[in-house]
């Protein structure tokens, strides 16, 4: 009789698990020969699951602040050291900046130290996911076996604000003023290599799977690319434009409830519409929000975070988690100063995008594909700038 503390064991091509009364009563129930779960563009090389799609990862019990049996003891450390103590910094910042907290008299700028706090959470943020990502291949993780996604979430913003302030630095030494078309667009493409960046070092780099579908999805070698398109490139665009009036009625109904309920006005409310002076100011708004940010976040929402859940959990609490997890995100969008006010903006950015996560992760899992979620979210994004550069005439 196996010791009911002793983890799951890959033997002779399949998974033995300790014994218990949970267990005699209820086998693991094996996938159908052939299916594919969602998460998967083939066939998993695994054999069976409690429930598709499954745990496929033995169960570790390790202490947390222990280096023993760590694949990675010194990004561990500096995930510890680092990792923990900068983000709780870096909210703690945050936070005070939407309440209107003032660093005037103090020894060290406000940009200073922003600076300082995010580079020391990126550093130990990222060294915790990679530290994560390489215990979980060296314990036999066979479904996914890269970093948590909110770990991934959290560094991913990070060094979104460590690298933003030189940014915005460099652009008004240029002469280039904040909310013009120019300033947005190299904003977002800073965006788009910071997502891009994360998902390749924290998933690609460190083989997060053996068959890695969030590296295919848009990596993938160029024949199996164009056969892929082949199939169901146009299905994809179709399905997105056929949820894009129905997501757009549902938002703004939506958005208008909630600012009544929240007492907010168009002033308190962050907008992607960049200030437009000329046609080429419009095109470089509608190419940076509506194209180039919509590549960035499917990338990393969708392709890496919705797949990494998705591969040890039901595809409800997948969805759920990975839509939650885009709409929360959007709380850092909030730019006002004052606290209660700076409350109820967050309240609405996050509560108003419930309807477009949900329906972005709903069509890439329906689809299993990038396109789709990307042709909404582009689709969406573009419909918003148009209407509102429409409105400024």
């Amino acid at each position: 009789m196996a010791d009911q503390q002793a983890p799951h064991a890959w033997q002779a091509g399949q998974w033995t698990y300790p014994y218990s009364a949970a267990l005699a009563a209820w086998p693991p129930a094996a996938w159908p020969p052939g299916f594919v779960p969602w998460g998967y563009v083939s066939a998993p090389p695994v054999a069976s699951v409690f429930e598709p799609p499954g745990n496929f990862h033995p169960i570790w019990r390790r202490s947390l602040l222990s280096l023993r049996g760590r694949a990675s003891p010194r990004l561990y450390r500096l995930g510890l050291i680092l990792g923990v103590p900068g983000f709780v910094a870096l909210l703690v910042l945050w936070i005070g900046a939407r309440s209107g907290l003032s660093f005037a008299g103090t020894p060290i700028p406000a940009l200073v130290l922003v600076e300082a706090v995010s580079i020391v959470a990126a550093v130990g943020l990222s060294g915790a996911a990679l530290a994560q990502a390489h215990q979980r291949m060296a314990d036999g993780w066979k479904d996914y076996a890269g970093p948590a996604p909110l770990l991934a979430a959290g560094a991913l913003l990070a060094l979104i604000a460590c690298l933003s302030l030189p940014l915005e630095y460099g652009l008004s030494a240029a002469g280039i003023l904040p909310g013009v078309a120019g300033s947005t667009l190299l904003q977002v493409l800073l965006y788009l290599a910071t997502y891009v960046g994360v998902v390749h070092v924290l998933a690609v780099r460190t083989g997060a799977s053996k068959t890695p579908e969030l590296v295919d999805a848009w990596g993938r070698p160029v024949g199996r690319w164009r056969s892929r398109i082949a199939r169901g490139f146009i299905g994809d665009i179709l399905w997105a434009l056929v949820l894009l009036l129905p997501l757009f009625f549902v938002s703004a109904i939506l958005s208008a409830l909630l600012a009544v309920a929240l007492g907010l006005h168009a002033g308190d409310i962050s907008s992607p519409v960049t200030t437009t002076v000329t046609t080429l100011d419009r095109w470089i708004t509608i190419l940076a929000v509506a194209v180039i940010v919509p590549i960035g976040e499917e990338i990393f929402y969708r392709g890496f975070a919705t797949n990494g859940w998705g591969r040890s959990l039901g595809r409800n609490s997948a969805l759920l988690r990975a839509a939650l997890l885009f709409a929360a995100i959007h709380i850092i969008n909030v730019t006002t100063t004052e606290a209660g006010l700076s409350l109820r903006a967050a309240v609405f950015n996050m509560s108003v995008r419930i309807p477009v996560a949900i329906a972005l992760t709903w069509i890439y899992m329906r689809r299993r594909s990038l396109i789709a979620s990307a042709t909404l979210h582009g689709s969406y994004n573009g419909l918003i700038v148009i209407i509102g550069i429409l409105a400024t005439y």
